[in-house]
């Protein structure tokens, strides 16, 4: 088939076009951090998503037949404008274009567990439980979500932090406080859950080949990362020369004095997170 990208040249993105290759799918990659090119069955366009018109063109020549939709403001370090106008414009507003010149055709959106935001660590989510995001990335996902939920033909993958063998800066948030030097392990040490770039790819390269269901899916590993053995693992590499580890008590003490004073906001989201890792079914 023919499969439409955006974030192509991302670092899922571009994973994934070398997974659709393989597979022998037609990728039409769309992103604005590199020019037009052409390389067998690989068309890569330098598009603005707002630029709707032009989105049309690229879908209805190339007679795609699905579109996976990865391209989002995150939490990208050194952007000069992490407003929430300028979150609502790119994975909103842009998200719709992509949903509206879609017409029929299936569409895989790529969210995230952020959508979730506060969890009290007790029962397990599901891609049916209520949203309260807190994070304006949350939240500028959780409304795309809803506005693909209208389309005739979608799947949403929530995926969980993902990390490749090179990059790793997603999970290193769990154990690091300064990278490369400086780690730390709350109590005897914390699970979490993660997303290993390869099974991303696989899920994603599978989707293709089925009907979509019109559901919301978390994507996870099998095995959760635990914090003592990767702060092993960086040692033995040369890093985490130093490691803070703080009882959980005194985690937990200070995440509820902080959340009764500051109320729930993205700092203390932060803290959620340490303290209470995210638990999907």
């Amino acid at each position: 088939m023919t499969i439409l990208v955006t974030g192509s040249k991302g670092m899922i993105g571009s994973h994934l076009v070398e997974g659709l290759l393989t597979a022998g799918h037609i990728v039409i990659g769309i992103d604005l951090a590199d020019d037009e090119t052409r390389e067998g069955n690989y068309y890569q366009h330098k598009v603005d998503l707002a630029d709707k018109e032009r989105l049309q063109t690229i879908v209805d020549d190339n007679k795609v037949d699905r579109i996976i939709h990865l391209a989002a403001l995150a939490h990208t370090e050194g952007e000069p404008d992490l407003s929430w106008e300028r979150y609502k414009h790119v994975n909103v507003e842009c998200a719709k274009n992509i949903f509206e010149i879609a017409g029929d055709r299936p569409v895989l959106f790529i969210s995230t567990i952020d959508v979730f935001g506060f969890y009290d660590g007790k029962k397990p989510v599901n891609g049916d439980s209520p949203l309260k995001p807190v994070s304006n990335y949350g939240k500028s996902k959780a409304m795309a979500e809803a506005e693909c939920k209208k389309l005739k033909h979608f799947s949403i993958f929530r995926f969980s932090p993902v990390y490749t063998d090179e990059i790793k800066r997603d999970i290193q948030k769990r154990y690091y406080l300064k990278y490369p030097n400086i780690a730390y392990q709350i109590g005897a040490g914390l699970e979490y859950e993660i997303l290993n770039i390869k099974k991303a790819i696989k899920v994603m390269v599978n989707w293709c080949g089925v009907e979509p269901k019109n559901d919301v899916v978390i994507i996870k590993d099998e095995k959760n990362m635990w914090t003592p053995d990767y702060i092993k693992s960086e040692k033995e590499a040369g890093r985490a020369r130093f490691v803070l580890r703080f009882p959980k008590w005194f985690i937990n003490c200070g995440y509820f004095i902080l959340k009764g004073i500051l109320g729930e906001n993205e700092k203390t989201y932060l803290l959620n997170k340490a303290v209470y890792p995210l638990r999907s079914e």
